[in-house]
Formats: structure tokens, C-alpha cells, sequence
């Protein structure tokens, strides 16, 4: 679904939502025109946020801003990844409510 976020007529700005599993969802993203992920929201199943990050990974302009939540700090291999600057990630937890979990990430590469 396609939702307008701008009544501009000579610069229309869209948000694409895909409902499901975001394994199949997102699969065709890089034959689709554009093609480029300007921001994630990750909130789901959480053994899957590494895996779709991973997917999407290809189609991240630089600077995207990923936002996970119910990321919690306990010895998982997604803030991990995310923690770790060679994998081309700043990310630092973010203290919205307490025991939420919620981590900020900005993709750098």
C-alpha cells in the first residue's frame, strides 16, 4: 500500500507499508523501480530483525535510520551486529520506556 505523505503536486513523497512476513515481503525489492530503503521500523518477531536487516541491507541509502524495538540487551546476535561499527552501523540503545528494549541505528556505508 502507498500512502501520500505530501499534498507538494511537484514533489510527491510516498511511504510504501508491507504487511507479512518480511522475508517474502521484501524479497523483490531490488527489481522494483527506486528500490532504496529510506527508514526501518523493526517491531515483530525478534529472531528475525538480524535476518531482515540483512535483506535489506543492499537497498539502505546512507544515513537510513533503523529503529528496533523490544531489541532487549541480552546476548543477541542483532545488537551485536548493529553494535559492531565494522559492519557499517552506529547504534546506541534508546531509553523510551523502561524495559522496552528500543534500539536507534544509522546505517553509515
Amino acid at each position: 500500500m502507498r500512502v501520500p505523505t505530501s499534498t507538494q503536486r511537484d514533489s510527491p513523497t510516498l511511504v510504501e507499508i508491507r504487511v507479512g512476513d518480511a522475508r517474502d515481503t521484501l524479497a523483490g525489492l531490488g527489481s522494483e523501480p527506486g528500490g532504496q530503503v529510506d527508514l526501518v521500523l523493526l517491531d515483530g518477531a525478534f529472531s528475525l530483525y538480524l535476518p531482515v536487516l540483512k535483506l535489506l541491507e543492499p537497498h539502505l541509502k546512507t544515513g537510513t535510520p533503523i529503529l528496533a524495538e523490544n531489541a532487549f540487551d541480552h546476548d543477541n546476535e542483532y545488537l551485536a551486529y548493529v553494535r559492531d561499527p565494522a559492519n557499517g552501523y552506529l547504534s546506541q540503545p534508546i531509553p523510551i520506556s523502561e524495559g522496552r528494549g528500543n534500539e536507534f541505528s544509522v546505517f553509515t556505508r
